[in-house]
Parts: C-alpha cells; structure tokens; sequence
C-alpha cells in the first residue's frame, strides 16, 4: 500500500490517532496541539504542544515515512531542526530509539503504523485525492461584537502590546544607550523572519560606538559596506540581482581598508529567499542612513523626526518626513530593490515608536511622547503577516475592513495572539475580551 508524506500530514493534523499514546523508547505521550503546518524550510508542523512523561513541551514536529529519512533528509546536520520536540513516523526502522539531533541531543520518536483510529485504505481513500491545507480550529472572538466594540478592545490591546516594546528596550537601555538600540532595532527588522537574529548579531559584532570611531578616523560610506559584507561573508553569497562588478569592487575595498582580519562567522539563512529580503540587500539599502547618521548621533534624527510646532502635527506630513529619512541616492541597487514602504512602515512600529516614547517619558519631554502616542494611535494599516491573516478568517468583512485601517489595531490583534492563541488559552482569551468590555461600559 503506497502513500506519500503529504498523507501523513493529514492524519497528524486531523490527529487520526488512538487516546492511548507512546514512543519507541516507552514514554507516555500526550498531543495536546499538533501544531501549525510550516509552508516554509524547517521541520513539518510549528508551535506542538506535547506532553512526554511527566513533562510539557512546546516545539516543532518532523514527520517521515521511516525513522531514516531523518539521515537521509540530513535534519542531524541542520540547525533548523534542532526545536523539533518529536519525530513521527510511520514506520520506525532504525536499531535504535531515538533519533539524534544537530546539536546531539535524543529526539523521542512515536511510530503510528498501528495507531490508527480507522483503517489506513479508508484514510488514504479520504484523502488520497485532496491537498494537503491546515485547517485552523474554530474562533468566536469576534463573533457579535460591534464596530465600537472591536476598536475598544484592539486599541487597549495595541496600547498594550506598545507599552511591552517600551520595556524590553528599558530594560535592554541599562546594557546600551539609545543609538545602539536604535541600530540594532532597525537592523533586527530588516531581517525578516529568516534572518532578524543575523543582522542583530552584526549589529552587536558591529555596534554604532565602534562604526562612529572608524567614521572619525576616515572610514568611508564604501568602507562600511565592504566591512559589513565582506567581515560576515555575505560577499560570496550575493544574490544574481548584484552585479559580479559590485562583488570586486568591495572585496578589493575590505583587502585595503585595514578591516580585512575582522571576521565574524553568522549562520545566514538564503534559502528560499527573495531577493529584496536578502541581508546583503538590507545592509546595501540602510548602508547611507546609517553611514549619514555617524555625522551627528542616530537617535538625533529621530528627535527631528517628531519635532513638530504645538498643535500642527498631521500624519500624512510626518510619514512623508519618515519616509524621507531612509531614502537613498545609491545607484548600485534597482528601484525594485530598494527599501519599500512597508518595510519602513514596520521598523517604525516596532523600532522607532517605542524607543522615541522611551526616550520621551525618562527625559520628561511631554509634548514629544504626546506625538509619538498621537503617531501610533493614527498610522496606517501595515502589510498583513500570517497571525493576520489567519484571525481574519473569523473576522466579518466589516471586521477586516476595519482591521486593515491602522496598524494599532493589526498591533492589538498581535497582542491577543500571543497572549493567548498561541498557548490556545481560549477561556483566558475569553475572559479578556469581556473584562475589557465591561471596563468600556462601565
């Protein structure tokens, strides 16, 4: 009897499986979420809830048809698959129970070829024909609530996913200063989801005190980009958008600049990868503003940014003063390679809005907090992730309509989501909405 892995998938996700669980090595299991299905590279489901023995885990689940293809696949030579929590399997053939992970440790494996709930030719018969699509489970959160109703509670919700920015970088502002931060923020989001961890870490091997000290003794706007691609490798590594000439020029740059010893060894991750999401992409395409911002200090510009005569602040004027600060005169990337809008738009909520609020409350600047608060409260809809995307479903359309307005509501959304959805803590999420509501009315 033939089957593929998509098949499997299927039955890990309708979760056709007796009550009655356990693994090779003889532990207890218990799947509490099988997770979501990965549409990208990594292991097959994220975000399981699982319980082995008398422990909970949380993590990713990697299904084969044989315990082997985990070998065959090369998963114990990828980092990527080290959150994995269990291997499913249809049928395990290896002499040993457990599987080995990158990092070395033991991966349970659970074998489901007899823990079928039906007979496997009717489950292959259901699905033999159907592709496989994760379906979400059911969400009432919206259901019944008024267009009042819903901006009260994304709002308050954004309001708070807001003031949990603000206090990470408080807390991370008594091991920095507000120029590192801002640097590393901004470097952090260009990452994407792929490489957010990357460019942070450049920014760290890299911080702005040091690349203000080399701007200070003669380095050059060309300098820092050769240091920054050639010192992380990203130079061999460039994607076919970049010119062979562009690749010369900086390596020839690095091996002249006195920078040619600095190496700093990051696990990029390219695979799969746009090209406009790149991390050589994303350092060519910050490289002026941050170069430019050597001159003064970085967070002087965002001071400017917000500085506003009392009772004239528009939103349309200040996203027009943002957009304005990260252009850039560089020739060596096409305009479908330079940084867009949305991008842009999602640094400053995540970046320059919560520190530029930081900055406000501990220098008592109150007009300056009041327009960065006034910012948020009215700035536009982001683009859509998938946490949006999968809310949205049980959203009506006057809901989405709503939604995609402004970007505290998408930031609320956000706030419940990890708060809640994604522990499927649906009673405390519940709880939440009618307390909110009952603070509204009364």
């Amino acid at each position: 009897m033939e089957f593929n892995e998509q098949f499997l998938y299927h039955i890990w996700d309708a979760q056709h499986l007796v009550n009655d669980l356990e693994t090779i090595s003889g532990k207890e299991l218990e799947i509490m979420y099988s997770g979501r299905w990965n549409t990208d590279s990594g292991p097959d489901f994220k975000e399981a809830i699982i319980r082995i023995g008398d422990k909970v885990k949380r993590g990713d689940i990697e299904i084969h048809l044989r315990s082997y293809d985990w070998d065959i696949h090369n998963h114990s030579e990828n980092k990527d698959f080290n959150r994995t929590i269990l291997h499913v399997v249809y049928k395990h053939d290896q002499p040993y129970n457990f599987t080995i992970k990158e990092d070395g440790e033991k991966l349970e494996i659970l074998e489901i070829e007899n823990l079928l709930n039906e007979d496997i030719s009717k489950l292959i018969s259901k699905y033999e024909t159907i592709e496989f699509e994760h379906k979400d489970k059911h969400c009432d959160f919206f259901g019944g609530l008024s267009t009042e109703s819903l901006n009260y509670l994304l709002v308050s919700s954004g309001l708070q996913r807001l003031e949990k920015k603000i206090r990470r970088f408080n807390t991370e502002l008594y091991f920095s200063d507000y120029n590192q931060l801002l640097y590393q923020g901004i470097m952090e989001s260009l990452g994407y989801s792929k490489n957010k961890f990357q460019l942070l870490h450049l920014a760290l091997q890299l911080p702005y005190a040091r690349l203000k000290e080399y701007q200070y003794l003669g380095m050059t706007r060309d300098e820092l980009l050769a240091l920054m691609l050639c010192s992380t490798d990203l130079i061999n590594h460039l994607p076919a958008s970049i010119s062979q000439e562009l690749k010369h020029k900086y390596n020839s740059l690095f091996l002249r600049s006195g920078f040619q010893n600095m190496r700093f060894p990051i696990d990029w991750k390219l695979f799969r990868l746009r090209p406009i999401n790149h991390p050589a992409v994303r350092i060519l395409q910050i490289a002026d503003f941050i170069y430019q911002s050597l001159d003064n200090t970085f967070f002087y510009k965002i001071i400017q940014l917000f500085s506003f005569p009392r009772g004239s602040f528009n939103i349309g004027k200040f996203r027009k003063k943002f957009y304005a600060l990260f252009n850039s005169s560089d020739q060596e990337l096409p305009d479908n390679l330079k940084l867009g809008l949305k991008r842009k738009d999602i640094m400053m909520i995540n970046v320059i809005l919560p520190l530029a609020i930081l900055y406000a409350r501990n220098m008592s600047f109150e007009d300056f907090e009041t327009t960065a608060l006034e910012v948020y409260k009215n700035y536009g809809g982001l683009a859509e992730n998938y946490i949006i995307r999968n809310l949205a479903k049980f959203m009506t359309a006057n809901q989405r309509k709503l939604i995609s307005k402004k970007a505290i509501y998408q930031q609320g959304l956000l706030d419940i989501y990890y708060d809640y959805c994604i522990n499927h803590s649906c009673a405390g999420c519940k709880a939440r909405r009618d307390e909110m509501l009952g603070e509204m009315q009364g």
